[in-house]
């Protein structure tokens, strides 16, 4: 009787370790293409039909991008990364199950044939966070400030209702995106909230305009970004501005003034998280575009704050992700974000709410934020 449960024992142990590997196999719902590395700056490497099964073997840090192998050695027929978008992901698979391969690089710049390009493709998608980070977060905390509360700074395309804001209601699929769900539950609530420094029109000058700050809920003479702050009391900040600046300013004004939003961000105990912008090759003002977006790293870099690389990251989406207008990205049209389908893959609000809460979790993992009780 003794070996008899023993071997039942062995077995149980052994089936969810078989049922594990299943969901491990995937195919594809249509043509793809496999890269050398997890984008589009990586040579190809391989074509893949659409019904090819496939076997994830591991992902990049944010799950955007799978590497996958067509057959098990020594008898690979071809193994490369592929786009999420691009295959059906068992149901029961979790991100927190695969392997992330922490060495392969987001982009390639030796197949640009552009400077400016050549540069941004060696920034990271989702920067780390630099320890000078946490003094500033509890500098923020003594000032008062919530470490669950993150607001936005920008204009319309950070404005965007479907930006965001749906993270704080309760219906999210996230998918295999298991490893997300303690970030969104500890910022959710603070994210559906409006901002003052965050308006359709509103410019990297602007937002230190006070005729653009609310009446009622704003000091005399006191900027948007001021009163945000002072209201909403966060701990982080989105800062998004570029498409619209490079109608009407120059490379060094905008460069100034996003210092300048930087700066004050930092003085006040804010962490601001600045992001580059997709650029279509087309548009007329893509090389400007492609400026603005330099400086905003190197202002980054200087400052030692988080950053988005978004221009990477958009890159093989469709349109690069943006609307008709090439400055707008284009949104899902599910009222709700849904992390299950690969949305990310092919529009641009998808991969953008993806990549913010992404660095959210970045910033609540490395700065411990789980030992910080939520302000209610």
């Amino acid at each position: 009787m003794r070996l008899f449960l023993l071997l039942l024992v062995g077995i149980a142990l052994m089936l969810p370790a078989a049922a594990q590997d299943d969901v491990f196999i995937t195919t594809t719902h249509r043509n793809a293409v496999l890269y050398a590395g997890p984008g589009d700056t990586f040579r190809q490497v391989g074509f893949v039909r659409e019904g090819a099964e496939l076997r994830i073997i591991e992902r990049n840090r944010i799950g955007n991008w799978l590497y996958v192998r067509r057959g098990d050695p020594p008898n690979v027929l071809y193994e490369g990364w592929i786009m999420r978008g691009y295959i059906r992901l068992h149901p029961q698979l979790r991100y927190t199950d695969v392997p992330v391969n922490e060495r392969v690089a987001d982009g390639d710049p030796s197949t640009l044939a552009n400077a400016a390009q050549r540069t941004l493709a060696q920034v990271p998608v989702i920067s780390r966070v630099n320890p000078l980070m946490r003094v500033v977060l509890e500098a923020g905390l003594a000032n008062g400030h919530a470490p669950n509360v993150v607001t936005r700074v920008g204009d319309s395309v950070i404005q965007n209702q479907y930006y965001l804001r749906p993270f704080a209601q309760p219906d999210v699929a996230y998918g295999a995106y298991d490893y997300l769900i303690p970030t969104v539950r500890y910022f959710g609530a603070s994210l559906a909230d409006s901002s003052i420094a965050a308006q359709v029109g509103m410019s990297s000058f602007v937002v230190f305009d006070s005729l653009w700050a609310r009446s009622g809920l704003c000091q005399p003479n006191e900027t948007p970004l001021a009163c945000e702050y002072r209201v909403k009391k966060p701990a982080f900040a989105f800062v998004s501005f570029g498409p619209n600046d490079v109608i009407s300013m120059s490379e060094q004004e905008f460069r100034e003034q996003m210092r300048r939003i930087v700066q004050e961000s930092l003085t006040t105990g804010v962490i601001p998280i600045l992001s580059t912008f997709s650029v279509d090759p087309s548009y007329q003002l893509a090389n400007k575009s492609m400026a603005f977006n330099l400086a905003i790293v190197e202002i980054s870099q200087e400052f030692a704050v988080p950053l988005i690389n978004l221009w990477l990251a958009a890159r093989p989406l469709p349109q690069y992700g943006l609307d008709v207008d090439k400055v707008h990205y284009l949104n899902t049209g599910y009222p709700n974000i849904v992390l299950d389908r690969g949305l990310e893959s092919w529009y641009g609000v998808a991969l953008q709410n993806l990549l913010a809460i992404r660095m959210l979790h970045e910033l609540y993992t490395a700065l411990d934020m789980a030992n910080l009780p939520p302000t209610p």
